[in-house]
């Protein structure tokens, strides 16, 4: 996915994150292990751009990286109201399926951005309010 018309771009060491109206997508470099320090930096900057208008994060795994799981802990889901990971492996998409449970909002399994971005974007009409003014 070419990556354009995001609303915001935030532009970290180890990823960038794409904001759009209901849904932001994360890039990660490859090997990147998010643990709390990163998460925390991300959730906060999402947080203070959206205030509280609902999104969907996709994290997009397909170059690979990995999520500790106490890091789902942070995770508002009243905020963040889905969750899509991207992977084209069997190990990516065991990994998601074992992070599934560590979270309480919506959480889809998708092989490219494409797909995560159309679900994501289904939320807009099942929460009309969720939209970035």
């Amino acid at each position: 996915m070419d990556f354009k018309d995001y609303k915001n771009l935030f532009n970290y060491s180890f990823g960038k994150i794409y904001c759009y109206d209901n849904y932001v997508v994360g890039q990660l470099h490859t090997d990147v292990v998010v643990n709390n320090e990163i998460a925390t930096k991300i959730l906060n900057d999402i947080n203070e751009f959206y205030g509280k208008n609902k999104i969907v994060f996709i994290s997009n795994r397909e170059f690979g990286h990995a999520v500790e799981p106490k890091v789902y802990k942070l995770v508002d889901s009243k905020m963040i109201v889905g969750i899509a990971i991207i992977g084209t492996s069997k190990e990516q998409k065991m990994q998601a399926a074992s992070e599934q449970s560590l979270y309480s909002g919506s959480f889809g399994y998708f092989n490219n951005v494409e797909s995560a971005v159309e679900w994501a974007s289904s939320f807009v009409s099942e929460n009309p309010d969720s939209l970035l003014n």
